[in-house]
């Protein structure tokens, strides 16, 4: 199968040096639809001619839409969480419906946003993680808490919507260490909330490279996610814990299939009896978390997108 992924056209490098999720996907699926044995181009959107691959998939609304006025057919992946937090109508939401309206198929990695978009063209398909580079280690001593997010939410960088502060609580609560790594755009939540200083167990780290994310993974025991709005679940980090043998604490939708994970909506309390029992059950919960990970390896989830494209080749 001739495939084509446009490139995000953000700004960001594929594959990204450092953060960059759409850029990551693109690259992954690139990687291992090749080592399927399918040829497979990374190209933008407006080098791309009508009839030139079988298949051609797009991650942002705005190519799509396009992609969709040159008459090329493709398959949307949907990665937006503004779409949802601004509502049905906004800009956003109403650019996403139309790239998924004009689509051969849309598919979303949530399934609350399935029946959230006014179209029956879209299915849910969960992220992945590269269990090559992402994998557990063996060495570690006493449980160390950790997050690894982008701050901020529609603009606003200040803003919690990963949850920064209740980790830290959760982590006081417990006399654990919690480190939280990020973009340098983090910097404006900590910088609001200069009482986060005084726990002397936190630690903070900005623009971590890819290669010391695997090491910073496992280098910690738990992950802590209550996070308050994502277009993922599970998102790109909570898979890399996963195949890192990390247990979590947090919050995805109760609809999807995440066994290893405590779900605690964004209350201390809550957090705090799953935290418990995580490490109560420790063994038994990085057993699951494993299992997980295996089962949503990058190479797995391209074999079931090849079959998703069977049906339009």
């Amino acid at each position: 199968m001739k495939i084509c992924q446009v490139n995000p056209g953000c700004g960001i490098p594929v594959p990204p040096p450092g953060w960059g999720a759409i850029e990551k996907i693109v690259w992954e699926f690139t990687c291992n639809l090749k080592e399927l044995g399918h040829e497979v181009d990374i190209r933008w959107a407006n080098e791309i001619q009508p009839g030139e691959y079988d298949i051609v998939m797009v991650h942002v609304a705005n190519l799509a839409i396009q992609l969709a006025d040159r008459g090329i057919p493709y398959i949307f992946q949907h990665h937006d969480h503004h779409a949802f937090h601004y509502g049905k109508d906004s800009y956003v939401y109403q650019e996403n419906l139309q790239a998924m309206e004009r689509s051969l198929l849309s598919i979303v990695p949530a399934r609350y946003l399935v029946n959230y978009f006014d179209t029956d063209k879209v299915e849910y398909f969960s992220h992945g993680v590269n269990t090559k580079e992402f994998f557990p280690s063996n060495n570690f001593g006493e449980h160390k808490l950790l997050m690894v997010a982008n701050n901020g939410l529609a603009g606003n960088s200040g803003h919690d919507r990963k949850g920064f502060e209740l980790g830290i609580k959760l982590a006081m609560s417990f006399n654990l260490p919690i480190t939280i790594a990020g973009p340098t755009n983090n910097s404006n939540f900590f910088n609001n909330n200069p009482w986060v200083y005084g726990y002397p167990k936190l630690n903070i780290i900005y623009d971590v490279s890819p290669q010391d994310l695997v090491k910073l993974y496992q280098d910690h025991t738990i992950f802590i996610h209550p996070s308050e709005v994502e277009a993922g679940h599970p998102n790109l980090t909570l898979v890399e814990a996963a195949a890192c043998g990390l247990p979590t604490v947090g919050w995805i939708e109760m609809e999807t299939d995440f066994n290893g994970m405590w779900r605690a909506p964004r209350d201390l309390p809550q957090l705090i009896t799953g935290l418990t029992y995580v490490i109560t059950n420790y063994e038994k919960c990085r057993a699951d978390i494993l299992q997980t990970a295996d089962r949503l390896s990058w190479y797995n989830r391209s074999k079931d997108l090849i079959e998703l494209f069977k049906r339009f080749v």
